[in-house]
């Protein structure tokens, strides 16, 4: 079950940063509210689905993260709480070091923390490409 929803997360993460690279339907604008909001549900989709990843791999056991020295333990809205929090910190910064990755999840991290740097440069690439077509 791990893997077929670890499959889903990633798909649907990698259709969100597919739309960055190939031109969308709507008529776009250097700086329109559909640009912000295309951001915005781009790096929601990325902050949610790799904290339900962080969030699968805890709770089949293997540890990913650690809180204030402790591996994360409690139910499941704690692992959720955590985990995204975790995530949305590594995504929009270099995070805070409350919680740390452990193992597998410090390639996961990084991954994250990579994308949170490239995406806003690919999105200004894109606007900026799209508007000298017109």
């Amino acid at each position: 079950m791990l893997y077929i929803l670890s499959i889903l997360i990633i798909f649907c993460m990698l259709m969100s940063l597919r739309a960055l690279f190939y031109p969308s339907r709507w008529k776009e604008r250097l700086v329109s509210f559909q640009n912000f909001l295309f951001l915005g549900m781009c790096f929601a989709t990325i902050t949610l689905g790799f904290g339900l990843l962080y969030t699968l791999f805890e709770l089949e056991g293997i540890p990913i993260l650690m809180e204030n020295g402790k591996h994360v333990s409690g139910d499941f809205f704690d692992y959720i709480f955590t985990t995204m929090y975790f995530s949305g910190i590594t995504l929009f910064s270099v995070g805070y070091g409350d919680v740390t990755p452990v193992g597998v999840g410090r390639g996961v991290a990084l991954i994250e923390s990579w994308l949170g740097f490239t995406i806003p440069a690919a999105f200004v690439v894109k606007s900026v490409l799209t508007y000298e077509k017109k």
